[in-house]
């Protein structure tokens, strides 16, 4: 697989650099170019270590992870539908909401609730609605849906926005 490293965002009046590939302390590749294309022949878990130098001497090491696999990379869950939002009651700016959505997603073994980012509660997979308490509507509020897998892995998000209360 071939990568792509661009180091031309360095700072200063670089003119070498050096690229250790498989992070073994032996630099593999010296360029005055910035940018070097690699192709990793087998899957590689390791890093990549760049030195740069300016014309006086002066070097500075950055150190970067690679993740090289033939596995392809996992799909994320798809981003629920149609999320919408009902306000069951209010008092004095603290609302009760019920939250309903639509998804046919067989990976989400949970569903997560975010109130403007942050994590708001989880409901069990067959779900498609619930009930949140204590919503302070100051201002307008973000209600986002997102599907876990068993694993953990957040899917993508899908949200609307209540308005603040009057």
């Amino acid at each position: 697989m071939e990568i792509r490293f661009d180091a031309s965002s360095s700072i200063g009046a670089v003119n070498q650099y050096e690229w250790d590939l498989d992070g073994d302390g032996d630099y593999d590749v010296t360029a005055s170019e910035p940018v070097l294309k690699h192709t990793y022949a087998h899957e590689f878990e390791g890093e990549m270590i760049l030195r740069v130098s300016n014309m006086v001497g002066s070097s500075h090491v950055l150190k970067t992870p690679v993740h090289v696999s033939t596995m392809p990379m996992p799909q994320p869950l798809a981003a629920p539908r149609n999320v919408q939002v009902a306000v069951l009651s209010t008092v004095d700016g603290v609302s009760e909401i019920r939250v309903t959505w639509e998804s046919e997603d067989p990976a989400a073994y949970s569903w997560a609730v975010a109130i403007n980012g942050f994590p708001a509660g989880r409901v069990e997979r067959s779900a498609r609605s619930v009930n949140v308490t204590d919503i302070r509507r100051e201002a307008d509020v973000l209600v986002e849906i997102l599907g876990v897998t068993q694993d953990m892995a957040l899917g993508l998000r899908a949200g609307t926005t209540l308005p603040a209360a009057k």
